[in-house]
């Protein structure tokens, strides 16, 4: 990185890394800065790789003008101006990803920073309503994230006025002042290990609920759970030997109820004693969406077990299906050898009776009615909207298309089928064309999204 390009603080750096969906910094060049993991999991790069890389590199050919249009629009409108557009971004391997991706300058340190988000479009841009879903939850998160950052500017400001004009011990550090600061804004006197409560502002009162007298002299300790303060311990001593600390933890509401805040402080000296000043953020929403985040993945992954489970079992019924038909199959076929070598044997009776009972069973047995039922417990709407879409398919296409909705290979489906390759090839080929795809495309990528 040169000289000339800013480095991404850490407070910032640690709030993307933690984000439920690709996020990304760039420079106003365009140039990646910092990402999570979602993102070198979406694209296919590794970090090394990303770290040379431009943002609009992974923009298709047809929306890259348009991109960057839009992005020169952000630069020119000013802080915090939001910018939301759809466009495809190409993956490492080739593939072209549809994409919504919001776009916001946060201001860190007086330092202007390009902020991305992007929400994958693959599996939910023909459901409206889980799109517009998913968008007001990042969104949410976006707007939370620039609040942050608003609030901490606002801080920062605020203490370079304090150390210029201000004696800590004199009328002019008022309440007016104080109660203006974001967040919860605190001052703590050191007195050898221990850090006393001298100055606070009314948001202790409402949103931490402690009354005004409970509060001058309360011991840092008080506002934090025996854990917790062990962690608050290592920020504090930050602060004095880094001459600033950006931490999270939980606070203690009155009632006990544990709330998370972002910290920032700051040392601060008068008269010979030590303080260190700060500010406090609320971030309830932003831990609420994420562990929402983190239960939906559960949720999801377990879906994805249950359905690979109930697919596994669909493979197996319908390949033992077609086993039981060619086993019958066969012992026919044995049965018919041994009656002509045999014809006036007391056994032919026998074989001619059992032979009849088995022809009669696997004309009765309708092995695509058994394995049909199924199916559609795990695949509940799958014929419907594939016939709703393409009403040519037959019903020998149909059958074929359900085989490869759960990965049976050709050589299975031949075989539950009874028909050869090239049957299977051609199969293949009468499909896609009724389904119109190009040669690029994958006939069994395209079926499972049914």
């Amino acid at each position: 990185m040169n000289s000339n390009t800013p480095k991404v603080p850490f407070s910032l750096e640690k709030i993307i890394k933690g984000m439920p969906v690709p996020t990304f910094v760039f420079s106003k060049e365009g140039k990646l800065l910092s990402w999570n993991k979602n993102v070198e999991f979406l694209l296919g790069y590794s970090f090394d790789e990303l770290n040379k890389k431009f943002v609009s590199e992974f923009l298709c050919k047809d929306d890259k003008d348009r991109v960057v249009k839009k992005f020169m629009e952000l630069l020119a409108e000013g802080d915090y101006k939001e910018q939301t557009i759809e466009y495809c971004i190409l993956t490492k391997s080739g593939k072209s990803v549809p994409c919504v991706a919001m776009r916001s300058v946060v201001k860190v340190e007086g330092t202007k920073f390009m902020v991305g988000l992007l929400i994958d479009l693959s599996e939910i841009k023909n459901n409206k309503e889980k799109l517009n879903t998913r968008i007001t939850e990042i969104t949410q998160v976006k707007n939370q994230l620039q609040d942050h950052y608003r609030e901490i500017e606002k801080l920062s400001q605020s203490e370079i006025e304090l150390k210029a004009r201000l004696l800590f011990n004199t009328d002019a550090f008022n309440s007016k002042l104080i109660n203006s600061m974001p967040g919860l804004f605190y001052a703590y006197e050191k007195v050898g290990e221990k850090f006393f409560l001298k100055k606070w502002n009314k948001n202790y009162n409402i949103d931490l609920g402690y009354p005004e007298e409970e509060l001058l002299n309360k011991e840092a300790h008080e506002f934090f759970s025996k854990n917790e303060y062990e962690k608050v311990k290592v920020g504090v001593a930050e602060v004095f030997t880094s001459g600033k600390a950006q931490v999270e933890y939980y606070t203690l509401h009155k009632s006990g109820k544990q709330i998370p805040y972002f910290y920032e402080a700051y040392p601060f000296e008068d008269k010979g004693r030590h303080y260190f000043i700060g500010v406090g953020l609320d971030i309830s929403d932003r831990y609420a969406f994420e562990k929402k985040q983190k239960h939906q993945k559960k949720q999801k992954r377990e879906a994805k077990d249950l359905l690979d489970a109930n697919e596994r079992e669909l493979i197996t019924t319908a390949l033992q299906i077609s086993k039981t038909s060619k086993i019958i199959e066969n012992t026919l076929k044995h049965i018919d050898k041994l009656l002509a070598k045999h014809s006036e044997s007391d056994v032919c009776n026998d074989l001619v009776s059992i032979g009849q009972e088995l022809r009669l069973q696997n004309a009765e047995q309708d092995n695509w009615e058994i394995f049909s039922l199924r199916f559609t417990k795990v695949h509940t709407d799958f014929f419907d909207k594939l016939k709703a879409k393409h009403s040519l398919l037959t019903k020998t296409e149909l059958r074929f298309c359900a085989y490869l909705r759960i990965h049976l290979s050709s050589s299975q489906i031949a075989s539950v089928l009874s028909i050869t390759n090239e049957g299977i090839k051609k199969s293949r080929y009468r499909i896609r064309k009724k389904l119109e795809l190009s040669r690029k495309d994958s006939l069994e990528d395209y079926i499972s999204k049914f």
